[in-house]
């Protein structure tokens, strides 16, 4: 038991004893790096991207030092060039070698998480060589109008994606010491429910459970445990195009669906005419939607909604990902959905094109 206990503590206690040195340094080597390109060192706050430090490289070659309080994701970017580095932060000595052009093929190496996500890299590379092969057979079924092939070959990547979120799932379990756990989680939740997400960040080392990303992620998957089918919506009010609040629970009464979209969401504009379907037919029956918008620029939302036909309320902050709603229900990416009941109860949950209808046939016909 002893030595399990200590097995248990010896990640946390690592990184303790490497916190207190004197910190990180990033000795970078990139060719095709102008003197006279600054180099940047960024991270995430509070959903933007925030400059760390930035320097001027010499010869190609550049250092960043400093120190972080706990393992944190950061990004290398060069100049205005297209593309950036992941790199996890510790407080190690790191090295990163490579080209400025294609900077996110680049090589980081040194910190124990940048060196187990190299691993992960690895061992995960043929998954995405089998996926883009995948995706060029997709194309040329879809160009030469093989419907069959289509459908064996969508067949096929669902399998695909089961199979690697089985290895990214054992990966996170068997690598919960390490930074790289949580970022592949916050990768394969989309379609987790709260609980499940709340497993596996229990299973994490407890010296991460402070981390950013961790944090970040307990917050989406407390929000996913409050929208799940049996619980009531959660109450909010927003301004409609006209710029007059609307209530949620104002429409209680009639089966609603929360429609999250936006004008610039191409997967939300291509599900728009299975929803205006869906709303021809059974909004005569007891149907109504609100949708809830991600857009910034309202001259394109209201666009958007005169194109598309979207004929019922519509409602938006003009906050784009910093939108209050979407982080109550814990929405992180779009088109998604919430079908309430008569009182307000969740019901489903993302039901799209015939599921959706299937659903309000069971209900209304």
């Amino acid at each position: 038991m002893k030595n399990l206990t200590f097995l248990f503590l010896l990640p946390a206690l690592m990184w303790a004893c490497s916190s207190n040195n004197s910190g990180y340094k990033i000795s970078g080597e990139l060719t095709g790096l102008d003197d006279s390109v600054e180099v940047f060192l960024k991270t995430s706050k509070d959903g933007n991207t925030v400059t760390v430090d930035s320097t001027y490289a010499q010869d190609g070659k550049f250092v960043f030092s400093g120190s972080v309080e706990q393992p944190s994701i950061y990004y290398l970017q060069v100049g205005n060039k297209r593309g950036s580095l992941l790199l996890f932060m510790e407080n190690a000595q790191m090295k990163v070698t490579g080209n400025a052009d294609s900077l996110w093929l680049a090589k980081a190496e040194g910190s124990a998480a940048q060196d187990t996500f190299n691993t992960y890299r690895e061992e995960s590379s043929s998954f995405d060589e089998a996926s883009a092969t995948l995706y060029q057979q997709w194309r040329n079924a879809q160009a030469t109008g093989d419907e069959a092939l289509v459908k064996k070959v969508e067949d096929q990547y669902d399998s695909l994606f089961a199979e690697k979120e089985k290895f990214d799932s054992a990966f996170i379990i068997t690598h919960g010491n390490t930074l790289v756990a949580p970022y592949l989680l916050r990768g394969m939740a989309y379609d987790m429910k709260g609980d499940e997400m709340e497993k596996m960040i229990r299973s994490f080392d407890p010296s991460l459970q402070q981390a950013n990303l961790v944090v970040e992620l307990t917050s989406w998957a407390d929000a996913k445990k409050r929208v799940t089918v049996g619980q009531p919506a959660v109450d909010f009010t927003l301004n409609d195009t006209s710029g007059n609040p609307v209530t949620l629970s104002s429409l209680y009464g009639n089966y609603i669906l929360i429609d999250f979209w936006a004008a610039w969401c191409g997967p939300c504009r291509r599900e728009n005419p299975n929803v205006v379907a869906a709303y021809q037919e059974y909004h005569p029956k007891g149907f109504d939607i609100i949708g809830v918008s991600l857009d910034r620029n309202k001259a394109d939302w209201i666009k958007a909604i005169e194109d598309d036909h979207l004929t019922w309320t519509h409602v938006s902050d003009l906050k784009y990902w910093n939108s209050k709603v979407p982080k109550l229900y814990g929405v992180r990416a779009i088109p998604a959905n919430f079908l309430l009941d008569k009182d307000g109860i969740i019901i489903g949950v993302n039901l799209r094109g015939e599921e959706l209808k299937a659903k309000l046939s069971d209900l209304l016909d």
